[in-house]
């Protein structure tokens, strides 16, 4: 079974593209899996629950006017 995937473009300053590749070759792995590696890492300790319901409901009450004109339509 093949996992849904999406394309996505990263621009990086060249040092760090470089850099990427050399460390993508010197672990002999491709340069999407350690990005994929990153990212993953990164969610990890970023991207908690938490801060993200308080990040949604902050939105809601941003926009909490506009939602209510939206919920009629």
């Amino acid at each position: 079974m093949t996992a849904d995937t999406t394309g996505m473009t990263l621009r990086l300053p060249t040092e760090m593209a470089e850099a990427l590749r050399t460390a993508a070759f010197a672990s002999n792995t491709s340069v999407n899996e350690v990005v994929k590696r990153a990212i993953a890492e990164y969610l990890r300790e970023h991207a908690r629950p938490d801060t993200v319901r308080s990040a949604f409901e902050t939105t809601l009450e941003q926009h909490a006017v506009a939602l209510d004109k939206l919920k009629d339509l």
